[in-house]
């Protein structure tokens, strides 16, 4: 399934002229997915032990995140929701799959299982796939943005 949405990703980014461009072999761009997947999976930890502050340093200020609820939040709202909610657990389903449309924009493909709710509401466990998409700022990887889809 990875493979057929990395397929469709570099098809329509070069229907627009925008090639992707690909780490200069298999090693460096596995390295960068571990890499990154080292990060999401830290973000996830974040979210549990309600880590503001990390978050905040996580994220980059006009992130954008898009869960499959069709809730949608950037920066300020996804950390002011951080103290309300609750994640009980999570896993990650696999191994992700990464693309790159530039040298310094990687996005994760992955599948997620995950149980939590906001505020008092009754836990609900979900599966995902996820895209998480990241740009290099400064030398730094940051969060830029992230969709999730309700897997059958």
């Amino acid at each position: 399934m990875f493979a057929k949405h990395t397929f469709l990703l570099g098809f329509v980014l070069a229907l627009v002229g925008v090639a992707p461009v690909r780490a200069d072999d298999a090693a460096d761009r596995a390295k960068l997915r571990d890499t990154l997947m080292e990060r999401e999976v830290e973000s996830w930890v974040m979210m549990k032990k309600k880590d503001v502050a990390a978050m905040k340093e996580y994220l980059a200020d006009d992130v954008v995140l898009i869960f499959y609820d069709a809730v949608r939040l950037h920066k300020p709202e996804m950390l002011k929701l951080m103290p309300d909610y609750k994640l009980d657990s999570f896993t990650v389903e696999g191994k992700p799959d990464i693309v790159m449309p530039t040298a310094d924009v990687a996005t994760l493909i992955y599948r997620i299982t995950y149980t939590s709710a906001v505020k008092d509401e009754k836990p609900r466990k979900v599966t995902v796939v996820s895209s998480s998409t990241y740009v290099r700022r400064g030398g730094k990887w940051v969060s830029i943005f992230y969709q999730e889809t309700l897997a059958k």
